[in-house]
């Protein structure tokens, strides 16, 4: 009896051990992966992010940039790094609702687990300010009638994505142009080469372009004035969102201290004056929302492009 109780008492001490050890999270520096180079439009938003997760972990963050292939290289290495906590990802929507599809990467959505959406922007159906496309309803009957061509960066990305749920939404079939993205997609566009793209909040200031419809469930406080596809009678909605991720597998308390330190990172007001000034819109989502939101981005964005012949 004596051996039994002695037994007891040792084994309680190391749940008890075990349980102070979650309870310190995090005790060291903690490594933040972003899948695309410096100074770039996932690395900006990451870098004010991570900025006020420091402070209210009371840990360094070390982002670490790993461009290359859609992100896809730093995702696969982030996938593959022990579920520990203190390897963790800010990933856009592309890399890790798309690309998996389209490249067959190792990674896929049961390796992770999602922490909180930090921000989102939702598309624009936009045109050519000269364009003779003045509506959804032009939009149909030019595609219907001589073909719409629809500019975009390359096979898959989210601007493909866009073009694909605009056409299902409107029961047309309009033709990609794929280009290298940005400077590329204008010159098709303004120079009459492509009659419509899928563009951020900016298409006006950056582009002189015109939006037909924007690819969300509520209109826009940028462009208060362009009513949404579903206010046209048409479900399609489409936007570039960045999420905070960890492993799949990493202990239910790292991952709650996580989800409560990204309220309180987005909600700062250093964080939001610093998100206004990059022209960067904010959408917080909590874990209990998000990993569904995930979930159910990756099964509907591999079914468009499975159905677009863009799956192998």
């Amino acid at each position: 009896m004596k051996r039994l109780v002695t037994s007891l008492i040792v084994g309680g001490g190391l749940a008890l051990g075990a349980t102070a050890a979650l309870a310190e999270y995090p005790e060291r520096t903690i490594n933040m992966l972003v899948p695309f180079g410096a100074g770039g439009g996932t690395d900006v938003p990451a870098r004010f992010f991570a900025s006020e997760m420091e402070q209210i972990l009371g840990q360094n963050i070390v982002i670490s940039n790993v461009d290359g292939a859609g992100g896809t290289i730093g995702a696969t290495q982030l996938s593959q790094a022990d579920a520990d906590g203190y390897n963790l990802g800010f990933m856009p929507v592309g890399t890790t609702t798309t690309q998996p599809h389209l490249k067959r990467t190792s990674y896929n959505a049961d390796s992770w687990t999602p922490i909180c959406m930090v921000s989102q922007g939702p598309f624009y159906l936009v045109v050519a300010e000269d364009s003779a496309i003045q509506s959804i309803e032009d939009y149909v009957a030019r595609a219907n009638g001589d073909g719409v061509k629809f500019a975009g960066a390359g096979p898959g990305s989210m601007a493909h994505v866009a073009q694909l749920t605009v056409d299902n939404a409107l029961g047309v079939t309009t033709r990609y142009i794929p280009t290298r993205g940005g400077g590329d997609i204008a010159t098709e566009i303004n120079g009459g080469r492509a009659d419509a793209t899928a563009w951020f909040a900016d298409f006006g200031t950056r582009f002189g372009w015109r939006a037909l419809a924007i690819l969300s469930d509520q209109r826009s406080d940028a462009h208060p004035d362009v009513p949404t596809m579903a206010e046209l009678g048409h479900d399609a909605q489409v936007s570039v969102w960045f999420g905070f991720f960890t492993q799949a597998g990493t202990p239910d308390e790292i991952v709650a201290t996580l989800s409560n330190a990204c309220a309180q990172a987005v909600a700062t007001d250093s964080f939001q004056e610093n998100m206004a000034g990059a022209n960067r819109l904010i959408r917080y989502m909590g874990t209990e929302e998000f990993g569904p939101f995930f979930r159910e981005a990756y099964e509907l964005n591999g079914q468009l492009l499975e159905e677009a012949g863009l799956v192998q």
